[in-house]
């Protein structure tokens, strides 16, 4: 059964109050269990404004639930192999979806048009060459941006369907894709080990990129990305210890950035990269897990980073001592993959290998 384990950081002990560590799991078990994949639960994401949460999984499948209940609304389907990843847009009226049968789809997740018209498929798009990897929308919600196996990120005009931009860049599959709301930023990584920044622009031909950084330091395949969604202070160049030993010293170095944005990446290689976005450069590391790390979550004070991992445990990192508050140990049954936050209703939920979605309260 799962177990909550606190560091000796526990944060009711170290003086920070507040709301500033609300929406925290703390339960030492779920307090929903979604059964009904007959896979690998491959993403779950909380509906931005309902409580609803939806996941996808290998068996082609979308599942809609009722995050309170866990109770089954809805089985999504029209996709011919596994589902890879899916993401609401702002509003929640669309689900996007990927899959390794090649297509990018669009999900009616309103019943504005019509009860008939919920949770149907309201268009497909057809242009990669492999397995769809990761499909997010961009923030101004009329574009979807996909990676795939086909080494390429594409760029779709929802209305349309068509692809009006193709980026390329990695020398192999692209497992990850992230969107920063707060710029015109995208991040990519995956076999290659290598994590792309993207700058979009609106040119005469439609949405183009550009590369604004290439950040190399992991030794395996990069398998989550995520971007902060507020800056933070206080975060050093380096996790080199040797820069805090002399104050005086410390204090004669020129001041760090006030506000630091931050880019999360981490995969195979069991680490956690913190990136400077400023700069471009390596920030610090979290090496606390012991197998692969599946997803990354940032809390939505930026200040805690959640991640999934195959060593069967969900942690939670305060960003600014760079340590593992709590680890949820043996949150699933096998490797946990994914993770989503619904602050809204005060619960994290969880998808792992053992086919189920699990719902965490939040203090």
């Amino acid at each position: 059964m799962a177990q909550m384990v606190e560091s000796d950081g526990n944060p009711t002990e170290r003086g920070n109050t507040g709301g500033e560590r609300r929406n925290l799991p703390l339960q030492k078990e779920p307090v929903t269990v979604m059964s009904g994949h007959r896979e690998r639960v491959t993403c779950v994401r909380a509906h931005p404004k309902f409580g609803l949460v939806a996941s996808s999984s290998d068996d082609s499948t979308i599942k809609v639930w009722d995050a309170e209940s866990g109770m089954l609304e809805a089985s999504l389907k029209g996709h011919s192999k596994a589902v890879s990843h899916i993401a609401f847009n702002a509003s929640g009226d669309l689900l996007a979806s990927c899959s390794s049968d090649m297509t990018v789809k669009l999900w009616n997740m309103s019943s504005t048009k019509g009860r008939d018209s919920l949770y149907k498929c309201a268009r497909s798009m057809v242009g990669h060459d492999h397995t769809v990897s990761t499909v997010e929308f961009l923030v101004a919600g009329n574009r979807v941006v996909s990676c795939s196996r086909d080494k390429t990120i594409k760029i779709w005009d929802i209305s349309s369907g068509y692809c009006i931009n193709t980026l390329q860049g990695h020398r192999d599959w692209i497992r990850a894709l992230a969107v920063c709301k707060h710029d015109n930023l995208i991040a990519s990584g995956g076999n290659d080990q290598v994590l792309i920044v993207w700058r979009l622009s609106e040119g005469t031909k439609g949405t183009v990129g550009s590369e604004l950084h290439r950040l190399e330091h992991h030794t395996h395949s990069i398998q989550t990305i995520a971007f902060a969604g507020k800056p933070l202070q206080r975060v050093g160049a380096t996790n080199d210890p040797s820069s805090q030993e002399n104050g005086a010293a410390e204090s004669s170095k020129p001041p760090s950035p006030p506000e630091v944005m931050l880019l999360a990446s981490a995969g195979r290689d069991n680490m956690i990269c913190l990136w400077n976005l400023n700069s471009g450069e390596l920030a610090f590391v979290l090496d606390d897990h012991t197998n692969w790390v599946n997803d990354l979550l940032f809390h939505p004070t930026s200040k805690y980073l959640l991640s999934a991992s195959d060593d069967r445990s969900v942690k939670v990192f305060d960003l600014e001592s760079r340590r593992c508050l709590r680890t949820l140990e043996d949150a699933h049954g096998h490797f946990v993959t994914c993770l989503t936050m619904a602050p809204h209703l005060g619960r994290l939920f969880s998808g792992g290998v053992d086919f189920e979605v699990r719902g965490w309260e939040c203090r």
